[in-house]
């Protein structure tokens, strides 16, 4: 077990900080447009696409980000509205319950979106200003969503154990 703790430790640091800096050269990208084209009148041809791909990556891995700090509007709103507060063990139930659904559509997201790179790998189609091929940017759907279902079946097993055994606070809600 120390070994899949090893893992999601290793993975959250790798995700915040692969996410601040995403954040971080989208920042710098984006203020370079907008000095170069209101200050010195020329725009640069690249910058406005390379944001949206960096956008677009950042968006998908925050679903990871959510789950992993219980800030996802699913975490929040959806366990809420099944249950009263103060029952733990149905708190807990209801979790599962949600996070199965939601597995299940990360893994019809994983299946689409991979079949959306494979379809892209296959046109040779590339990003009109950076030259980036655009499977690179649709790639962030499948990756995002294999992430999210990895950190689900830990969640669900995580919960299952506490729903079974009582136990209310664990070690592994801080890493999972």
């Amino acid at each position: 077990m120390s070994a899949v703790k090893g893992f999601f430790r290793i993975y959250n640091g790798f995700e915040k900080w692969t996410m601040i800096v995403m954040m971080m050269v989208m920042v710098v990208v984006i203020f370079a447009q907008v000095f170069t084209r209101y200050v010195m009148g020329a725009a640069l041809y690249w910058s406005e696409e390379l944001g949206k791909f960096i956008f677009v990556w950042v968006s998908w891995l925050g679903v990871s980000a959510g789950i992993h700090t219980k800030e996802h509007i699913q975490v929040k709103l959806l366990p809420d509205s099944f249950g009263k507060k103060g029952k733990w063990r149905r708190e807990k139930i209801n979790y599962i319950i949600v996070d199965i659904f939601w597995f299940l559509t990360s893994l019809f997201v994983l299946y689409y979106g991979s079949q959306i790179v494979f379809n892209q790998m296959g046109t040779g189609v590339y990003g009109a200003s950076t030259g980036i091929p655009m499977w690179i940017a649709y790639m962030s759907i499948p990756f995002s969503a294999l992430v999210v279902c990895i950190r689900l079946v830990a969640e669900i097993a995580l919960y299952s154990i506490q729903a079974i055994t009582g136990v209310k606070r664990d070690e592994w809600e801080e890493v999972i």
